[in-house]
């Protein structure tokens, strides 16, 4: 009977020193690589690329945080036609959240599509996307909603063999 109540007393004090903790998040910004001739082009056209910071890959330091109840990787998704060429590339900022920004909501966990915004002068498009998680560094590059669509995939699969 001890060692019941001492496993008991040690599994509510797991709990309550893990709820302590923080969700883990990645912070960082990035963006696809922009081909050479595409940033001529929006340098040209007086678009600017957002700044990219931090190391998305680390999990500590700078490049995490720890102050929300969700972490959020949002994407924004260009697309420019220029001399011809149609050129689409996304950059994303990766953080903690505890409210959507768009309407102070409490997110879940999928992706708000935010709009589109479009610039006829210069011909381009961008469009937002916010995605929420609450999993310790659920916002990396391989997010919850890519490992949603291979369980799909794969039980598809088995119900068809």
């Amino acid at each position: 009977m001890v060692k019941f109540n001492f496993f008991l007393i040690f599994v509510i004090l797991m709990t309550f020193a893990s709820s302590l903790d923080g969700l883990k998040c990645h912070q960082c910004g990035g963006a696809e690589k922009i081909p050479k001739f595409a940033k001529t082009a929006l340098s040209k056209l007086n678009i600017t690329v957002d700044s990219l910071f931090g190391d998305c890959k680390k999990t500590s330091g700078s490049d995490m945080c720890t102050n929300g109840t969700f972490c959020i990787k949002r994407a924004k998704v260009y697309q420019i036609g220029y001399s011809g060429v149609n050129l689409k590339w996304t950059s994303y900022t990766k953080g903690c959240a505890a409210l959507r920004e768009d309407n102070l909501g409490v997110p879940s966990n999928q992706c708000y599509e935010l709009g589109e915004v479009s610039n006829n002068t210069n011909g381009y498009t961008a469009k937002r996307v916010d995605c929420y998680c609450n999993k310790d560094f659920c916002n990396s590059s391989q997010g919850p909603f890519s490992t949603i669509i291979m369980t799909v995939l794969l039980v598809l699969v088995k119900i068809s063999m």
